[in-house]
């Protein structure tokens, strides 16, 4: 009241001199409230600023993690390749799928044809030593089954015979690639295996085919190969073990082509088939 009761003398005694004071403190709040105002706002601005400033730096700090890791893996290649890291890569030496049977019999199904490997994608699965632990089966089925696509992972790893060991001992492989409508009537049939044997053309186009070729001249690589679970089936196939049966006439059909007779010469297969478990018994006779 009293305070109240002063302003009202104030503006009676001297109404301008009162009204220019309450201009001025209204001015001085309003500066003060601007002033208030920026403060806040510099605020903000500072801590949007420290938590951008905070997610750049851990986007780079992410970053450069996954560009060191890349580069180790990158120049530090030697490491995968350490036994103890390829562990998941060994198998058995020796394999015989059934010792029992004197052969088996390739037999293909009715609804079976190459345009079933299209209801797997378009995109052939090529097997590395990053994701051989995670391909699934369904990729596995499709190198099998799809035509070329065993020849593009040879030729992919071409360098790592160890790991081609470990994809051609896969059974979810095995299975589809004896299915192949271009497979299984060789294996089921010593007539048409003869057939395709005794066709040059196709033989030196097989042979002569720049994968096959650096696989022949790699001693490691043909054993990968020749010693795996794949070749073993193939072995023990009707048509195959017809002429296990009769190594003469197998000899005989060698002779009688030069392709033939040009990889019975040569050394690495000369070796593979001297240690073979299913071969060493007539090694003489093949490669006299």
């Amino acid at each position: 009241m009293d305070m109240e009761k002063e302003r009202l003398m104030a503006l009676l005694r001297n109404p301008q001199k009162f009204q220019k004071k309450a201009e001025r403190k209204q001015q001085a709040d309003k500066v003060k409230q601007d002033r208030a105002e920026k403060a806040a706002a510099k605020a903000a601005s500072e801590k949007m600023m420290l938590v951008v400033g905070s997610v750049v730096a851990v986007m780079v700090v992410v970053s450069l993690i996954f560009v060191l890791s890349a580069q180790k893996r990158v120049h530090n290649l030697s490491a995968s390749l350490d036994p103890a890291v390829l562990k998941g890569l060994m198998v058995d030496k020796t394999f015989n799928p059934n010792n029992t049977v004197r052969y088996v019999q390739i037999s293909e199904g009715a609804d079976r044809n190459v345009s079933n490997v299209v209801e797997y994608g378009s995109t052939l699965p090529v097997i590395s030593r990053y994701n051989y632990k995670a391909l699934p089966p369904k990729s596995l089925k499709v190198i099998g089954a799809a035509p070329y696509a065993l020849s593009i992972n040879v030729s992919s790893n071409i360098s790592d015979p160890d790991l081609l060991h470990y994809l051609f001992n896969q059974q979810e492989v095995i299975d589809e690639f004896l299915k192949r409508p271009d497979v299984a009537p060789l294996l089921s049939d010593p007539k048409a295996l003869t057939a395709v044997a005794t066709d040059i053309a196709k033989t030196e186009a097989f042979f002569n085919d720049e994968t096959v070729q650096k696989v022949l001249a790699d001693p490691k690589l043909l054993h990968a190969l020749a010693s795996s679970r794949l070749f073993s089936y193939m072995l023990i196939s009707k048509a195959v073990k017809y002429y296990r049966d009769n190594p003469a006439l197998a000899s005989q059909l060698i002779h009688a082509s030069p392709v033939l007779t040009s990889l019975k010469n040569n050394p690495n297969v000369r070796k593979e088939v001297s240690e073979n478990a299913y071969l060493k018994k007539i090694a003489v006779e093949l490669l006299k």
